[in-house]
């Protein structure tokens, strides 16, 4: 067996073989297995002696190399030695080098250090020299620098052994605490000096003082009284008016012109969010006074007493709204209304301004307020505490202990005008509805219908229309009712305040059902002519056709109003608002309803007799059993589309000028309705035969295309049970009729060429 074919396994089990195991076996097929493995080692080992002897030459040639190189290996460890000797010698001094050179690094860095402390000490003692000779000449700008200045030393430069030699007498922080402490009463009492003479110049320079000193607090407070002064000042002029919405006006206005005038002056000495603490004393200044002109106005105009005349009609008289006549007995004048009405357009305008202050503050003081969140800090510093506001407060306003600073807004929550709005609003809510109640009362009591021109003919339907002037299509109350309503539920947005938009659109939704109740009590009152009768129900149908039209208007107005007047309110208070001014679209199906139900009067007085009456002088000598002649000279010259035609446009002539377009449109639906009614039943009882029924089918197309050009629209749906009844009196009578209506197919016994079956 060749030597090349001994495999990795055969090794293997040569290298596990063992002497003892070998001499132990006994069995004769082991036996020869091992032979072969130890002939095959045997061979493996006389390859590998054959290959070193073939290259013997050159393994002593690379003996005698590395020999070589051993040698010169010696030689060069020979030579680097002392070079070893000389580094490692080397590294120890650099070792030792090193260490005395971070010794006298740190010795610099201490040097340094005590430089930095001798000459801070050298300027504070040239400072506290300074200060005492600013004292001494009262130069207190300077001497108030300086104390700043000594704020940003050190507190390792205060407490060095330095620090004896910057003052003889005593410590520098002793020296400066007596001179902070002198220099606050000093410029305290300048402040107060220069306010009491009225020297601006002299009240911004103290004011710049303060931060200065380290009394920011102190100069926020002084300052903010000065400018709650300078508001009083401001709004003495407004005192002579008897308004006092314009009273309030004046007083927000002041406020409004202070803080945007301080705004950047503040901020620039002070910091940003320190204005908040100004913005906040001058909001409670603010409501201090708007509380004192709306007790006034309270007592001067009588709030309660109009309230409890409110109150006792209410009680009295709670429904209805609306009578024939207007209401005289009800305890109020018209003097007392109108001083009535003179109080809500107040309450109104105080309402807005009180509402438009707060939203300018909160656009002031939130941006700031909000710098401020992540440092309570600051904020401590800043905002009034709660003892400062309850200080504020006056000693008869019996308020909760509920005051405090939002940090959002960076306004006082819960201040005395809150409770003030509060009952400003409850008072808005009653007078509101009682001047809309008041206000739909008499308009409705004052309507004009029976007064309007044009309507002294009643509608005749074979009487052409004669020459008359214009005519008034709707009455006065519409535009009164919906001006009414658009006025108070603008008044509600201008109030801002949620509760006021829901009790006055609840009222407008009461009134409004007042409206639509005496709008289709017109269509079933009993008059002794039949021109006032029809007077009534066509400008009940114009009225609340208009009436419609004006409800979708006022609503989208009045919502794009609220959004844009109530911009900055929370979404809350916006989406109930919202919700109360879209619960008015309600009303449209109240007035669709009672619009159909003036309809079907209009129909039962007037509409079915005139169709009745049309359609049977249009058949007058009509036959629908034609001869192929009679056919002919029908064709030629049809009387029932002669005679349709002409009495239908002469109502048309008669009711158009007195309805408006979309409801003139509405009362020719309602025509065809009556017309194919009776046309139906009429056709039932009448004979054919195929011809009369071809004819009749002209008939039909003739009078829905005149009818639709009446109305100005399609009007198949109408018409189309009219169709189906003359295809079937008009077809030959071997054609199928199936798909049509029973009651249809029952016109073919009316066929007198068609046999029975």
């Amino acid at each position: 067996m060749p030597v090349e074919a001994l495999m990795d396994d055969d090794l293997d089990e040569l290298a596990w073989l063992n002497l003892d195991d070998v001499s132990q076996t006994l069995d004769v097929s082991e036996i020869e297995h091992l032979y072969q493995t130890l002939e095959l080692e045997e061979a493996r080992i006389e390859v590998e002696i054959s290959d070193c002897v073939e290259h013997r030459n050159s393994v002593d040639t690379r003996l005698a190399q590395l020999s070589a190189l051993h040698k010169s290996v010696e030689a060069t460890s020979l030579l680097v030695k002392p070079m070893q000797r000389v580094i490692d010698a080397t590294a120890g001094n650099a070792g030792a080098i090193s260490g005395h050179v971070r010794e006298l690094d740190q010795e610099r860095v201490k040097l340094e250090h005590a430089l930095n402390t001798v000459k801070e000490t050298v300027e504070l003692k040239s400072r506290l020299s300074e200060l005492l000779t600013a004292m001494e000449t009262r130069d207190v700008d300077r001497a108030s620098l300086l104390v700043h200045e000594y704020k940003a030393t050190s507190s390792d430069t205060l407490d060095s052994p330095f620090i004896a030699f910057a003052s003889d007498s005593s410590q520098p922080r002793d020296i400066i605490a007596a001179a902070t402490k002198e220099l606050v009463e000093r410029v305290t009492f300048m402040f107060n000096t220069a306010v009491e003479s009225n020297n601006t110049r002299e009240i911004g320079r103290c004011f710049r003082l303060f931060p200065q000193l380290g009394e920011t607090q102190r100069g926020l407070d002084l300052y903010s009284e000065f400018l709650c002064a300078a508001i009083t000042d401001k709004t003495r002029l407004a005192q002579v008016h008897t308004t006092y919405a314009l009273r309030i006006t004046r007083l927000f206005e002041a406020i409004a012109s202070v803080v945007d005038n301080n705004f950047a002056l503040v901020e620039q000495y002070y910091g940003r969010g320190y204005v908040l603490r100004i913005i906040q004393r001058l909001q409670m200044e603010g409501a201090r006074r708007a509380c004192l002109v709306l007790d006034f106005f309270e007592e001067e105009r009588q709030v309660k007493r109009r309230l409890a005349q409110i109150q006792q009609v209410d009680v009295a008289k709670p429904r209805p709204l609306v009578k024939a006549k207007a209401e005289k007995d009800d305890g109020i004048s018209d003097g007392d209304f109108k001083d009535i009405a003179s109080i809500l357009a107040e309450v109104v305008l105080i309402g807005r301004q009180v509402a438009a202050f707060s939203r300018f503050l909160e656009s002031r003081a939130q941006p700031e307020a909000l710098l401020l969140l992540g440092d309570p800090e600051t904020q401590a510093r800043v905002f009034l505490s709660p003892e400062s506001l309850n200080k504020l407060v006056p000693l008869s306003s019996a308020l909760p202990n509920t005051m405090h600073v939002d940090a959002q807004t960076g306004l006082v929550a819960h201040t005395q005008l809150t409770s003030r709005v509060e009952w400003l609003t409850n008072v808005y809510v009653e007078l509101e509805t009682f001047c809309v109640q008041r206000s739909m009362a008499k308009v409705m009591a004052l309507d004009d219908t029976n007064e309007l021109s044009g309507w002294d003919s009643a509608v005749i339907s074979d009487v052409e229309a004669r020459a008359q002037g214009p005519m008034v299509q709707t009455s006065s109350c519409v535009g009164d009712v919906f001006f009414v309503a658009k006025t108070a539920l603008e008044h509600a947005v201008a109030v801002q305040q949620p509760r006021a938009v829901e009790a006055i659109a609840q009222c407008v939704l009461e009134a409004f059902g007042e409206f639509v109740r005496v709008m289709g009590q017109q269509a079933v009152e009993k008059w002794a002519d039949v021109a006032s009768v029809q007077r009534r129900i066509l400008v009940a149908l114009n009225n609340l056709d208009l009436a419609n039209v004006y409800l979708q208007k006022m609503v989208d107005e009045v919502r794009i109003r609220l959004n844009t007047e109530w911009a900055r309110l929370p979404e809350t208070d916006k989406t109930k608002g919202q919700n109360a001014i879209d619960s008015l679209s309600a009303i449209s199906s109240k007035l669709l309803q009672a619009q159909q139900h003036s309809i079907d009067q209009l129909s039962t007085s007037l509409l079915k007799p005139c169709m009745r009456s049309i359609l049977q002088h249009s058949y007058r000598d009509i036959k629908y059993v034609l001869s192929d002649e009679e056919f002919n000279d029908v064709q030629s010259d049809n009387l029932f589309q002669q005679r349709f035609n002409l009495r239908i446009r002469k109502l048309g002539h008669q009711l158009r000028p007195r309805l408006l377009p979309s409801t003139y449109t509405l009362v020719v639906d309602a025509m065809c309705a009556c017309l194919v009614y009776d046309w139906e039943r009429a056709i039932r009882q009448s004979k054919f035969n195929m011809l009369g029924g071809m004819m009749f089918e002209k008939d039909v197309r003739f009078v829905q295309l005149c009818l639709e050009q009446e109305a100005g629209g399609v009007l198949r749906a109408k018409f189309a049970k009219l169709v189906q009844m003359a295809r079937v009196v008009a077809e030959p009578a071997e054609t199928s009729v199936a798909g049509v209506d029973k009651d249809v197919r029952a016109l073919l016994a009316n066929r007198v060429d068609v046999q029975p079956n």
